[in-house]
């Protein structure tokens, strides 16, 4: 959703709510990005919120932008988007999903605005390509990734390396990890420092030692059959599930 500059909203203070029945309040459904930390509820006061969720009493209309949190914490009911009342509980998995889809965004929008960059700087990067390409797969190969932390860095333009998905699914993603050189499998590895799963973790741990070119430890045998196993892309990324 836009910002909260279009909402028609009737002005409220938080103690004005304290004699009403917090039962009139339901959660709208409208949600709203601020794109900076610079929010406050008006429920409990609460500052630096990035993400405001409205909620309207049933009696008055009136409105009020409020936290995630305290959605949940005073158990505000709301409608889903089929128009079914919802009780707390599924009200409050509800608002988590609106603020999934919210942040999810913001974080495509922080990658797009990368690309964007880099193709203003340099005249041969090609930034609709690569925005096509992650809008259609949902994720850039390791190549591709590698690739395009260089040109930002090289370009002096700001990213998040955790912003960034990395495809991990075919052999030819981990035929890639395993022919790319150290230095550009270190900037891979960046983009995966936020993920969690048994694969992300013996990877990571793995690159530890082969980016640092450390001896693997003796009693270490996971890792050790990780190393044996590096030639073959297939046999590597089975070694990890």
């Amino acid at each position: 959703m836009g910002g909260a500059s279009g909402c028609n909203r009737v002005a409220v203070q938080p103690r004005d709510l304290l004699g009403a029945a917090l039962s009139e309040w339901s959660y709208t459904g409208r949600f709203f990005d601020l794109e900076e930390t610079d929010g406050t509820c008006e429920l409990c006061g609460q500052q630096d919120l990035r993400y405001h969720f409205e909620i309207e009493n049933e009696a008055t209309d009136a409105a009020l932008l409020v936290g995630a949190e305290c959605i949940k914490r005073f158990e505000i009911t709301g409608i889903d988007e089929q128009g079914r009342r919802l009780g707390a509980d599924a009200t409050g998995k509800l608002v988590d999903r609106h603020r999934r889809g919210l942040v999810e965004d913001a974080r495509k929008q922080r990658v797009m605005t990368a690309l964007l960059k880099l193709g203003q700087k340099a005249s041969d990067f090609d930034a609709q390509n690569f925005i096509d390409f992650v809008d259609d797969k949902g994720a850039f190969t390791p190549n591709q990734v590698a690739m395009i932390f260089w040109r930002l860095r090289s370009a002096d333009v700001e990213y998040r390396p955790p912003d960034w998905k990395v495809r991990l699914r075919r052999d030819s993603d981990y035929g890639q990890l395993r022919t790319m050189k150290p230095a550009a499998f270190k900037r891979v590895m960046a983009a995966l420092t936020s993920r969690s799963g048994t694969a992300y973790r013996g990877l990571r741990r793995f690159a530890q030692f082969r980016s640092a070119g450390a001896k693997l430890p003796q009693n270490c045998t996971r890792l050790g059959r990780l190393n044996a196993q590096w030639n073959s892309p297939a046999t590597f990324q089975t070694s990890l599930m």
